[in-house]
């Protein structure tokens, strides 16, 4: 594979996340590496890829960092009370307001979470042969060829946190983030916005671990 492919698209983590994700970082590459590693012995690791494919992945690639883009311009907007108060006044002459504006912060965090995690099964899968390609089958395709390292990745794919979100059970009252579990509607966290945003930024490490892991695999000629 060209290492050309992923080094515009990947994450530094040295500039990008603060002390306290680096730890959950350096616990996920190795859990990814593992991961890799025990689908390569299987002979589940694609090592050719048509030049539409590569074209494709790019796009989708693309599609997620004009999310990621999108964003942070919106987060940049909360970095003093002087930003977003001149923000509100700038949408209030298109009919937003305050309340819109946090929803909409929320709401960005959210699709950008569920999509990172979503792009992460298919990148997985798209370096992989002779699997099931479908996401729906995502968690028995790692079972299946990647047992031991499934266990330990699990837990950062499927959890209550993320499934909230995902299955849409999560409100906004009294200026906090409730989640709840499900359809009962018993609450299980309640988080300020700027825990939830920090929250939600930790997740989002899972895709950025695997495109910067993939990365470096090309570099170290994984993929020949």
């Amino acid at each position: 594979m060209n290492d050309g492919l992923w080094k515009k698209w990947v994450v530094n983590p040295d500039q990008t996340i603060g002390e306290d994700e680096k730890a959950v970082w350096l616990e996920l590459q190795s859990i990814i590496h593992d991961l890799l590693m025990e689908l390569k012995r299987n002979g589940k690791v694609e090592l050719s890829f048509t030049k539409s494919e590569i074209i494709h992945v790019k796009k989708l690639l693309k599609n997620r960092n004009e999310l990621v883009f999108n964003f942070n311009r919106i987060m940049d907007t909360t970095d003093s009370w002087e930003k977003v108060n001149s923000f509100v006044k700038a949408i209030e002459g298109f009919g937003f307001n305050d309340v819109n504006y946090v929803y909409l912060l929320v709401e960005l965090a959210i699709i950008l979470l569920i999509t990172d995690t979503e792009t992460f099964k298919t990148l997985l899968l798209f370096h992989l042969k002779d699997v099931s390609h479908k996401t729906s089958n995502f968690v028995q395709t790692m079972k299946s060829y990647a047992p031991k390292s499934w266990v330990k990745l699990e837990p950062f794919i499927n959890n209550k946190f993320r499934n909230s979100l995902a299955h849409g059970t999560w409100a906004i009252e009294n200026n906090q983030v409730v989640l709840f579990e499900d359809a009962k509607l018993i609450p299980f966290e309640k988080l300020e916005l700027i825990d939830f945003l920090i929250k939600a930024k930790g997740q989002n490490l899972l895709f950025a671990c695997l495109s910067s892991v993939i990365s470096e695999e090309i570099v170290n000629g994984f993929f020949s």
